[in-house]
């Protein structure tokens, strides 16, 4: 009968102890989390040592994508209402013509979009269609660079267009930032 006592007790403490150490656990956890959270949004990670200022003949293109490098900011900041806002400003800038239709669409379901995930989805179409845009426009000064990561959707890859040739990846923000390769350069 001693050694039953013995062993609950032994069990109980054993159970108390692995409780509070998994609470211990969580609550470590927790605190991570939300110092991941309230990591300073202010710090831009996309910044680099080197920039191409890029000026089209065409004003509109011009501002179209200079906006679209806003909305590639916002996303390799990994700040979803940066993100939301710059692509809200781009949806200004588009013309209500047949050429801009998938542009402008695509814009909006970033700025309606919350998710930063989802927002790095809609970016291969955003940078299709911007592509598409700036190929067509003669480029007076500066070079565009077209980037990409082989690891973004799961090993398809991902494109994007840049101002620098050091990468800054979108898609992965500081999880990869630097994972990536210029693919093209549009003179």
């Amino acid at each position: 009968m001693r050694t039953t006592i013995i062993k609950t007790a032994v069990c109980v403490i054993a159970i108390t102890t692995l409780l509070s150490c998994g609470k211990e656990k969580k609550a470590k956890e927790t605190t991570l989390n939300e110092m991941e959270q309230s990591v300073d949004k202010s710090i831009d990670i996309n910044k680099t040592d080197t920039k191409s200022e890029v000026l089209f003949t065409n004003d509109t293109i011009n501002a179209i994508y200079h906006q679209y490098l806003a909305i590639k900011a916002g996303l390799v900041n990994s700040n979803n209402e940066i993100t939301r806002a710059e692509a809200k400003k781009m949806e200004t800038l588009i013309p209500n013509e047949e050429k801009y239709k998938q542009l402008g669409g695509v814009t909006k379901l970033i700025a309606l979009n919350k998710n930063i995930d989802k927002q790095r989805d809609f970016l291969v179409t955003l940078t299709e269609e911007t592509e598409k845009l700036i190929s067509d426009a003669a480029i007076t000064s500066g070079e565009v660079y077209k980037q990409f990561c082989p690891m973004a959707f799961d090993g398809a890859g991902g494109y994007w267009l840049s101002d620098s040739k050091e990468v800054r990846n979108p898609y992965y923000g500081d999880k990869m930032l630097t994972c990536g390769s210029v693919e093209k350069t549009i003179k």
